[in-house]
């Protein structure tokens, strides 16, 4: 509704209020303020129009009976911004919101960065718009490669060496270190005498103390104290459970940042509209901080824009040839037997 204001009585001839006539300069403002206010909903149904009506927006239930309430404050505040009707359209899983995507059922969802590779990779039909950044900062994480500190103290160093690999689904622990090794020109299955299949990177530093492998492979953000572990990641996960002293731990290798997650939106939405969700998703953090926590409950730095290019790490492991060495080592790792610490235990990490 547009706001009315009551001036003062006056003679001025511009703004005569002594006498039946309206204030013309009030009109005049009126008319300023419901332009200002109409004007980008006028646009919101230009694009409505050409967009079919109705902004999609897809979100990943994970099983959560609550998901479409815990996201309708989301909605609500890019409904306000665009000047659009825009609807959530709620999926099970990740893949079926990265398929919705491809397909075309909705225009926006919120994906990791190994789903936006997939979809990337598969049509070329999606844009990155923004990444969310940790309380601590960071925006992303890198895969890293970590050897006991003094013993190996750089990659080549690990040539003719055991390396422990997590599972093939894996994003920092299998896909992306194998294939940025291979791409150096550092193929696994040559370069290392072993690849040791682990459940998981703790796992992996577990086989390190025990004397399975001499590196292994994680996760960190490479961002805060490096005494601690950093502000994320499997060094820090060690120093807080089991009071690991990360300083006896090397990171000969790490890949270029992996950003947590990304906001995407299909590459037909209007130029216009892309543009308002980058500038809505840049200030929501300030200016809607309920929008802003229903969408990423769990990274409260707010959004950094990105880049296709910032995903190179991730679209890495896809390229056909390092797909065909990737699948060699997996069905190779699902024929090995799961190794066991020498004295048949689960095997643990050293003292402090």
């Amino acid at each position: 509704m547009c706001p009315s204001w009551k001036l003062p009585r006056t003679k001025s001839p511009i703004c005569r209020t002594d006498g039946g006539w309206l204030p013309v300069l009030a009109i005049y403002c009126l008319a300023v303020c419901c332009l200002a206010v109409l004007a980008p909903l006028a646009a919101g149904q230009a694009l409505a129009q050409d967009m079919g009506s109705r902004f999609r927006i897809g979100v990943v239930t994970a099983g959560r009976d609550d998901a479409r309430s815990e996201a309708e404050p989301f909605r609500d505040e890019l409904e306000y911004r665009l000047g659009l009707p825009a609807d959530l359209f709620l999926m099970d899983t990740l893949g079926e919101l990265t398929d919705a995507l491809i397909a075309g059922h909705v225009q926006y969802g919120r994906l990791s960065a190994t789903a936006y590779a997939a979809a990337r990779k598969a049509c070329a039909c999606v844009e990155p718009l923004a990444a969310p950044r940790d309380g601590d900062g960071a925006d992303g994480f890198h895969a890293i490669l970590m050897t006991k500190a003094g013993e190996v103290p750089s990659l080549e160093a690990l040539a003719g060496k055991r390396l422990a690999i997590g599972p093939a689904r894996s994003t920092a622990a299998f896909r992306v270190p194998l294939a940025g090794l291979a791409a150096s020109g550092r193929d696994p299955r040559q370069f290392f005498s072993g690849l040791v299949p682990v459940s998981g990177p703790e796992e992996g530093l577990a086989a390190l103390y025990d004397g399975l492998a001499e590196a292994a492979l994680g996760w960190s953000t490479l961002l805060g104290e490096a005494d601690t572990g950093y502000s994320s990641g499997t060094l820090l996960q060690a120093y807080d459970r089991m009071r690991l002293d990360v300083g006896r731990l090397t990171v000969v290798w790490q890949s270029p940042r992996i950003p947590f997650a990304v906001h995407v939106v299909r590459s037909d939405v209007a130029p216009e509209l892309k543009d308002r969700l980058r500038q809505m998703l840049s200030a929501l953090q300030d200016e809607a901080p309920g929008a802003y926590f229903a969408i990423e409950p769990d990274f409260g730095g707010g959004f950094v824009p990105v880049l296709p290019e910032d995903f190179s790490a991730v679209m890495l492991p896809l390229e056909p040839q390092w797909q065909a060495m990737l699948k060699d080592i997996a069905d190779q790792q699902a024929a090995a037997p799961a190794p066991l610490p020498e004295d048949g235990g689960e095997g643990d990490l050293p003292p402090p």
